[in-house]
This record gives C-alpha cells, sequence and structure tokens, in this order.
C-alpha cells in the first residue's frame, strides 16, 4: 500500500499557470494502469487543447471549472464529476475570479 498527503507533495506549475501534484507518478506511470492527481486552476486560466491515451476521472473540490469539448462547453462546480474518454479532445477553463480545486485519475487503455 502507498499512502500520500497532498500537503508533502510539491506542486509543479505549468505555463498555462495550473499548479498539478501527480500523487502517484513515481510509483505508478501514466501508461502502465492509473494515475490519481490533484490540479489547481487560478482564475482566469485557459488550458490549452489536449486529449489523453487514457480515460480521465475528475472531481471538482471546490471553484468552478468549464471544459470545451468541440463545441460544447461543460460547467462543473463544487461537487460535479465528469468522465473524458481516451483520445477526445479538450480544454478546461476558469472565468471565475477564485481558484478551482481538482482531484483527476487517469486510466490507461490496454
Amino acid at each position: 500500500m502507498i499512502v500520500r498527503n497532498i500537503n508533502e507533495i510539491e506542486g509543479n506549475v505549468r505555463a498555462d499557470g495550473v499548479t498539478m501534484r501527480d500523487l502517484f507518478g513515481d510509483t505508478v506511470k501514466a501508461g502502465e494502469g492509473v494515475t490519481m492527481g490533484h490540479a489547481i486552476f487560478p482564475p482566469d486560466t485557459v488550458v490549452p487543447p489536449a486529449a489523453h491515451s487514457g480515460d480521465e476521472y475528475s472531481y471538482v473540490l471546490s471553484g468552478n471549472v468549464k471544459c470545451k469539448v468541440g463545441d460544447q462547453i461543460f460547467a462543473m462546480r463544487e461537487g460535479s464529476a465528469s468522465f473524458i474518454p481516451a483520445g477526445e479532445e479538450h480544454s478546461s477553463i476558469n472565468d471565475s475570479n477564485s481558484n478551482a480545486e481538482v482531484v483527476w485519475m487517469l486510466i490507461e487503455k490496454k
């Protein structure tokens, strides 16, 4: 068993301003099954479109996040969960004036 505390993992601030913490990246690599992480989207964040090789599941702990898939925009708020199938291009947006905090999982396709 592996136990991690989010407060003990240094965050990686990406070019788009999102702070990412990969909870198990050093022990369970993406592409080898399942990985899980934590993200903080600051106000006015726009994450460029991307797709993953695994299914993505997310849960919004606090704040509001919009996810754009094609021409559709899905609004999520605290307590919302989402599923994005592997290969589906999507973009995330926080157009609010407060941080949005999300826990995510990627489950690789076999």
